[in-house]
């Protein structure tokens, strides 16, 4: 006697019916080479990101030397860091990431040099299109818009870098804020959404 009963298996396929669909709505216009690269991208960074001690940090500075469309200089990921479309992601020198940050480079992401990531900040250079009912937002494609990240810049932990921003030279990002406009040069930035502070 099966322990899957038809009803089971029916819905089952339905369900997987709808992911294939889903997937081949996501997928539309990604080339098969694009593909397989980020899926290869996302196996060797995901085991990266498991690996402690500065061994693991070794080992993801390599990854970004190999994955990242440039990498100036010493990359410092700590453990656990999601970073996806690196073939569109730019690093200048000494660049550093803490941990349980995303960084999503769909649209493009440029960083500077002396650029620091506190732990759990989210960049992410897509967003999903929201006007109409159809198809449903979760099964859109994303909307690339780049984020630059200048020189000399902290960003706090916790915060949000919304896709098409520009973070000058010198910004300060405080921690939990939420970036959805340009900020200005050796600014401090902080609040939900992130408004002029002070300066540096």
């Amino acid at each position: 006697m099966s322990i899957w009963s038809d009803a089971a298996i029916s819905i089952w396929a339905q369900n997987m019916n709808g992911f294939l669909n889903f997937l081949r709505e996501k997928i539309k216009g990604y080339p098969i080479g694009l593909l397989f690269r980020l899926e290869f991208e996302s196996l060797l960074f995901g085991i990266g990101s498991a690996i402690p001690t500065t061994v693991g940090v070794f080992f993801r500075a390599f990854l970004c030397k190999v994955f990242f469309k440039k990498c100036g200089g010493l990359c410092w990921v700590q453990p656990r860091v999601t970073i996806i479309h690196t073939e569109r992601l730019k690093v200048g020198r000494n660049f550093g990431v803490n941990s349980e940050s995303y960084i999503n480079a769909i649209g493009e992401i440029e960083i500077g040099n002396f650029v620091l990531i506190g732990n759990g900040v989210t960049i992410s250079s897509g967003m999903h299109p929201v006007d109409g009912h159809f198809p449903e937002v979760f099964a859109r494609q994303s909307i690339p818009k780049k984020i630059t990240i200048e020189d000399d810049v902290w960003i706090g932990a916790g915060a949000v870098i919304m896709p098409g921003v520009t973070l000058a030279r010198g910004t300060v990002i405080g921690a939990n804020s939420i970036v959805n406009k340009n900020t200005e040069p050796y600014s401090v930035n902080v609040g939900a959404p992130a408004r002029l502070l002070r300066y540096r």
